[in-house]
């Protein structure tokens, strides 16, 4: 009988997993307390080596990327991906596809989806077709190491810190590149995004960061740096709304051509709500919510529950949307990057789901706002649980004995690790050269006093 037939063999497998991705994060931990000393490592080399072995796997601790090759094929038949789900489909290409997904539409944006339909032209096996959309994170990944570094600079963060925390990190290998996300790539055409706009190119990076939307929605919130490079001062309310205007305009426009250009049209904006069938326990929203409709179900008022719920859930999204509306307008340009992560953030924690990968939409943007001790060692320490609890994902739902014994292994790791945390510490700013950015948006960060050697808490 083959291991993973059996459960001694299953809990076998996920042991030397959960040990495994340990010693990953040991080393990551390791490589960053050298890194914030000021010793200077090879990390792009490094993270090419910790992620070549997952370039052929099977997708880790997500089935989306069957979906993935599921949905390019409904597009390459000719099916409407916006109207109708996996299940129009039969044969090997659906085999994997996770069965909650299997009548839903898909709520991703044209580029992954026209790409997928290309992809499923050429052939219709589904681990190829999977192979297909691994290789658009891998592109996202290398945007990601394009740009942090320029983006880092810019603010005044050491470019090896920044590459170090986000590009290096565990769960950009494992999570983005492991389970082939198509959010690395959004991610990676928003880091670029803003780049660009340092560079003064306004107009490119609009477009870049509708690009990014047409990815996944979130990615245009990038427009919330944009604006700030474009009219670096807060204050003058007017002169950000317009910037905020002209940079949305833009990236609105992008996101409609792009539709119009690969066929897939918009259809996926009425499908966003797809990911909400998710109850993900790492969303704020969700968490008071069932919390309500639970008291309010066991009170006998089961139809007031449902109204809490979605109630709720509802005020999490208006909540998000209000705080994006206040950091457009009132960030200085040394805040932009701060402002689009917890922009980011606010998605996750308030919207509908939130799963452990969606941490990536806001780590880039932290990472480069000049962290204090507190916020680098809380990227870190989510970044080393969110790694080492992967493998509790949907697949082990139902699986009691699974479920627990992952959980034990998880918190004896990590508190085997907490000690290496406590000794992370910020690095001091980077002399090196900053990169061309537009006279105003240069003089607005030369404004901003250089880091304390020892700085502060934030």
């Amino acid at each position: 009988m083959p291991l993973r037939d059996s459960l001694a063999g299953r809990m076998t497998g996920l042991t030397f997993l959960v040990f495994g991705l340990g010693l990953m994060v040991w080393a990551w931990l390791e490589v960053g307390r050298e890194v914030l000393a000021g010793v200077r490592h090879r990390l792009i080399r490094m993270t090419v080596l910790w992620s070549l072995p997952l370039l052929l796997a099977p997708p880790l601790f997500s089935r989306d990327a069957w979906s993935y090759a599921a949905q390019g094929a409904l597009v390459a038949k000719g099916f409407d991906p916006y109207t109708v789900g996996p299940a129009a489909l039969s044969g090997r290409v659906v085999e994997a596809v996770d069965p909650m997904w299997m009548n839903t539409p898909a709520p991703y944006g044209p580029i992954p989806l026209a790409y997928g339909g290309l992809a499923a032209q050429v052939t219709d096996n589904p681990y190829v077709l999977m192979l297909a959309h691994r290789g658009l994170a891998l592109l996202g990944i290398v945007l990601i190491a394009w740009a942090v570094p320029k983006i880092a600079v810019a603010c005044r963060v050491d470019p090896s810190v920044a590459t170090w925390l986000v590009v290096a990190n565990p769960v950009l290998i494992t999570h983005g590149l492991g389970a082939a996300h198509n959010d690395v790539l959004m991610l990676g055409l928003a880091c670029s995004a803003f780049a660009v706009a340092l560079t003064g190119r306004w107009g490119t990076a609009a477009v870049i960061a509708g690009t990014a939307a047409a990815v996944k929605a979130p990615g245009g919130l990038v427009v919330i740096a944009i604006a700030a490079v474009m009219s670096p001062l807060a204050g003058r309310a007017l002169q950000r709304l317009a910037s905020l205007a002209i940079a949305g305009v833009v990236s609105v426009l992008t996101l409609v051509t792009v539709g119009e250009l690969t066929g897939i049209g918009s259809g996926w904006l009425n499908a966003l709500d797809v990911p909400g069938l998710v109850m993900s326990p790492l969303s704020i929203a969700n968490l008071i919510g069932l919390g309500t409709s639970g008291v309010l179900n066991w009170l006998g008022a089961e139809d007031a529950a449902q109204q809490a719920l979605q109630l709720i859930r509802l005020l999490g999204i208006l909540t998000a949307l209000g705080l994006i509306a206040v950091l457009g307008l009132r960030s200085h340009i040394h805040q932009a990057a701060r402002a689009v992560g917890v922009a980011m953030l606010a998605v996750v924690l308030l919207g509908p789901t939130a799963h452990d990968w969606y941490f990536l939409w806001c780590l880039p943007f932290l990472a480069v706002a000049r962290p204090g001790r507190r916020l680098m060692t809380a990227l870190v320490g989510v970044s080393m649980i969110l790694t080492i609890a992967a493998p509790l994902n949907s697949s082990l739902r139902g699986a009691v004995i699974p479920i627990l014994v992952t959980t034990s292994l998880v918190l004896v790791v990590v508190g085997t690790l907490l000690g290496r945390l406590r000794t992370l510490q910020p690095a001091r700013a980077p002399r090196s050269p900053r990169p061309a950015v537009p006279d105003a948006a240069l003089s607005a960060v030369a404004a901003v006093p250089p880091p304390h050697p020892h700085p502060q808490q934030s």
